[in-house]
């Protein structure tokens, strides 16, 4: 039995789609595992999480608590959803919880969480964010200080003040006395 060049042309081409075809199901079927893993280990952590915080004294507020914010660029308006894992109070104080359980992004020191610890942080305006280190199992909690407008103004009325007293102090002890 011989082939001819037409029929063998049409035999790999179909060999190549199924294989293509294939190799696409397999990758998306790998892909869709590794994201259901992902998934499932930080929900597991989330409810872990859960024990660690009342543990350590914390009542949860709200479990996923969105916030609808806004900004706008240049003369567009851009709606967009933050989403924090939990919102606890202790002692009266309100605090953002976020968990995390990868091996790198854990720590504050990783540019991706300190963004998002910084837009939780606008965003809710909280007493401090927690971040929950599920590696370890610690709670570490994170303040951005920021030097508010009111401050320093206070500050320099400050100095102006103890200036202008300063100036009288050191005229009455200079001059005669007070005029």
């Amino acid at each position: 039995m011989s082939f001819n060049i037409q029929e063998i042309s049409i035999l790999i081409f179909a060999v190549s789609v199924i294989l293509v075809y294939t190799i696409i199901k397999v990758y998306n079927f790998i892909r869709i595992r590794k994201i259901q893993k992902r998934f499932n280990k930080g929900r597991k952590a989330e409810k872990a999480a859960e024990k660690i915080l009342t543990k350590n004294g914390y009542t949860i507020i709200e479990t996923q608590k969105s916030k609808s914010l806004l900004v706008t660029i240049g003369d567009k308006l851009h709606h967009y959803i933050v989403r924090i894992d939990y919102l606890v109070k202790k002692r009266g104080k309100i605090y953002v919880v976020e968990v995390k359980s990868g091996d790198k992004i854990p720590y504050i020191t990783n540019r991706e969480t300190r963004r998002q610890m910084l837009e939780y942080y606008l965003a809710f305006q909280p007493r401090g964010i927690l971040l929950l280190n599920m590696k370890n199992k610690s709670i570490s909690e994170v303040r951005f200080q920021f030097e508010s407008i009111t401050a320093r103004w206070l500050t320099r009325l400050l100095y102006f003040v103890l200036g202008i007293i300063f100036t009288y102090i050191l005229q009455y002890f200079l001059g005669e006395g007070w005029k």
